[in-house]
Order: structure tokens, then C-alpha cells, then sequence
């Protein structure tokens, strides 16, 4: 079943770098509080993903590496406000960035069904098939 949207819910993805000195149950654990931030604002989580260490393009904190988290949340904008108050002043986050991406989705699948089913310009070998 599927959930209906309030006008109010927007969906955002909150992606946060963790210090890469935490082990990963902590990070698992940075990564629950998050959760637990978005719940208690009254959103709802639909996704998380653990992205692992990955190299920093510049340092961040004398940090050259990172633990990538990324979540993707329902909710309304007030929401992101409060959640990004909270992760601010949360240790062992070097660096975080929220994007609503609900415009993007809705456009694409906009696009998608515009589409038609099949835009390959047919193969020779089915041509010749179909003139024989």
C-alpha cells in the first residue's frame, strides 16, 4: 500500500561525513541518532545507506578520509531545519548537506512516461527478417 503524501512532506536526502576515526558501530550508531532526529521531528526514514571510508577531494579537519552516510527522508521543511541544528552540534560529524529531491523524482517519472516503450531504431538483421 502505498503512503499518501501530504503537501507538506517533501522528500530530502541528508548526506553526512563521519570522522574516520570512529569504528563502524559508532558510525552505526551516529547514523540511528540521525534517524532518531528525523523520527522525532515527525519524518519518516525510507532509506539509509553506508557508503564505507571514501578519500576527501580536500581536508577537512586535518581529516583526509571519511565514513559517507547517506538518508533519505519524508517530511515537511521544518524538519530539515531542526535535524540540521542537531546534527551541527553532533560529535563525530565532519561535514553534512541536505538536498530535496522530491522535484527531481517527480520530473523524472514525468519524463519516463512520456517516453515511448521502445526508442532503438530497429537492427538490420530485423529489418532483413521482416522484408523476407
Amino acid at each position: 500500500m502505498r503512503r499518501i503524501l501530504r503537501v507538506s512532506d517533501r522528500v530530502y536526502e541528508i548526506l553526512f561525513i563521519a570522522d574516520p576515526n570512529l569504528g563502524e558501530p559508532e558510525v552505526d550508531a551516529l547514523a540511528a541518532q540521525v534517524q532518531g532526529f528525523v523520527e522525532k521531528e515527525g519524518g519518516r526514514v525510507q532509506k539509509v545507506e553506508k557508503w564505507g571510508k571514501k578519500r576527501l577531494a580536500y581536508l577537512i579537519g586535518k581529516h583526509r578520509e571519511g565514513s559517507y552516510v547517506l538518508i533519505v527522508t519524508e517530511g515537511p521543511g521544518s524538519l530539515v531545519r531542526e535535524v540540521e541544528r542537531r546534527i551541527r552540534v553532533t560529535d563525530g560529524v565532519l561535514k553534512f548537506l541536505t538536498v530535496r529531491v522530491d522535484e527531481e523524482l517527480r520530473k523524472a517519472a514525468n519524463r519516463k512516461a512520456r517516453r515511448p516503450v521502445d526508442r532503438r531504431p530497429p537492427r538490420a538483421a530485423d529489418v532483413e527478417e521482416v522484408q523476407s
